[in-house]
């Protein structure tokens, strides 16, 4: 069984659209929490994350910094790279990401159940 995702439709200034639409998998269900089990990780260390962005001059080095200083490889570093600074505020709230982890697991739960 395969579940979907309500799509993301966005549209650019030049009025293009674009549908994004995800497929819920056992296996995207694994990144996710593996994705958001960096936050715990780095101890939810958002003025870390926040500083090297503002105070590194490319975004190479912004990566460099976070993997060196919080200990986390490339695939954490851009995770965290690529999320938006609502985003950031959200998951860096240890109950938020928490929540957002168990409501993960119990989509995981009921897959497996199928």
């Amino acid at each position: 069984m395969e579940l979907y995702a309500k799509p993301i439709v966005t549209t650019e200034e030049d009025g293009t659209i674009h549908i994004d639409v995800r497929t819920i998998t056992p296996d995207y269900i694994d990144t996710r929490l593996a994705e958001l089990a960096v936050f715990k990780q780095i101890n939810y260390n958002l003025e870390e994350v926040v500083s090297a962005v503002q105070n590194s001059p490319s975004t190479e080095e912004t990566k460099k910094h976070l993997k060196t200083n919080l200990g986390i490889g490339s695939a954490e570093a851009d995770f965290l790279l690529d999320l938006t600074f609502e985003e950031m505020a959200y998951y860096f709230q240890k109950e938020n990401c928490e929540t957002e982890i168990q409501r993960w697991k119990g989509l995981e739960e009921l897959l497996s159940a199928q």
